[in-house]
């Protein structure tokens, strides 16, 4: 059974957005603002903003949405997956 996505119990594998890697491939592609990146992302820029400031990890939607945006970009390469205990280091 899978938990709400409220309660999450310690070393539960997430799912982060690279932001240094998205920042650079929306800034070579021109988009220079995190409006216009979320435009171009298609998502919204409150959504991007959350995410950015680490109150919310990427939503199912937000990750469709950014490799739907980024076809040729390998998943690995935008995201990473990482636990409570990695992130503590």
């Amino acid at each position: 059974m899978l938990e709400t996505q409220g309660r999450q119990t310690p070393d539960q594998p997430r799912v982060r957005l690279r932001l240094d890697q998205i920042d650079r491939i929306t800034t070579a592609l021109g988009h220079t603002t995190d409006s216009d990146r979320a435009a171009f992302l298609g998502i919204s820029p409150a959504a991007l903003s959350k995410i950015r400031n680490g109150v919310n990890a990427p939503s199912e939607k937000t990750i469709a949405a950014i490799c739907s945006a980024l076809p040729r970009v390998p998943f690995e390469r935008l995201f990473v997956i990482t636990t409570d205990s990695e992130e503590k280091g």
